[in-house]
């Protein structure tokens, strides 16, 4: 046993090193005081010393902690939860930072074990442009990638939901949701990965009834992505990270 434990003290030093190693690259590709790009170094080196800790695909809840300074007790709103753990975005911010918030996930195979993983406030609606349709879902073989059925063919992900198990949903919009949760006015993050629908729902939201400071906004390379920017920017939103937020899109308010 004693062997054991000292070879994976070994990998935990291996897995520093790493990070150092890391560390030492971006210092040396990128020299902010020379090429005016500090807050990208200073977020990667931040990132690098916790990238343990996160839960999301791209590390958007370190973000979130990186802006706001490691808040704590603030608020979120996730679209698209999955099982409340795996590859979310808001986890972090619960359990370890005593945020509150509401998350929002239609596909079924999901609803227990988030029910069981969160104290949060919970919907099995799908967060979409009206109250009260009733829509065909699929939910596909690799549930993360489950969308409406109308959008299942509408980005780079269509062959995984060829096979998916169709039934209906009841939608919700964002504001409806977010009144039924009881949120605050200030809300610190939202969150939105629901495969497609992203654009539509933020279209016919009201910016100036709930204050909401960052954004992440999945686009998946899509035509829409640009779309998403402009709305954003009317709503005075700038965008950051470009570089290196991949199939996301994440905005600052301001």
């Amino acid at each position: 046993m004693e062997t054991q434990f000292l070879k994976v003290f070994k990998s935990i030093l291996d897995v520093r090193e790493s990070l150092d190693a890391s560390i030492r690259d971006i210092k040396g590709v990128l020299n902010p005081g020379r090429d005016g790009h500090g807050d990208q170094v200073d977020f990667l080196i931040y990132a690098a010393r916790r990238a343990a800790l996160s839960n999301a695909q791209l590390l958007q809840d370190l973000w979130v902690l990186y802006e706001l300074g490691q808040k704590r007790n603030g608020y979120f709103v996730e679209l698209g939860a999955c099982d409340g753990s795996t590859l979310s975005n808001t986890l972090l911010l619960e359990e370890v930072f005593g945020w509150q918030g509401a998350v929002a996930e239609p596909a079924r195979i999901w609803h227990d074990k988030l029910r069981a993983k969160r104290t949060c406030f919970i919907t099995d609606r799908c967060v979409y442009t009206e109250d009260g349709a009733k829509l065909p879902f699929n939910e596909t073989p690799e549930a993360e990638f489950s969308t409406l059925d109308a959008l299942s063919y509408a980005d780079l992900h269509a062959g995984r939901r060829r096979s998916g198990v169709r039934y209906d949903v009841e939608t919700v919009t964002l504001r409806s949701f977010l009144r039924a949760a009881d949120a605050p006015r200030q809300i610190e993050y939202l969150s939105i990965d629901t495969e497609g629908s992203e654009y539509d729902i933020l279209r016919d939201f009201d910016f100036a009834e709930y204050d909401i400071r960052l954004l992440t906004v999945e686009h998946n390379y899509t035509d829409r992505r640009n779309d998403i920017c402009d709305l954003m920017q009317r709503n005075r939103y700038r965008r950051k990270f470009e570089a290196f937020s991949m199939f996301d899109d994440w905005y600052v308010k301001g």
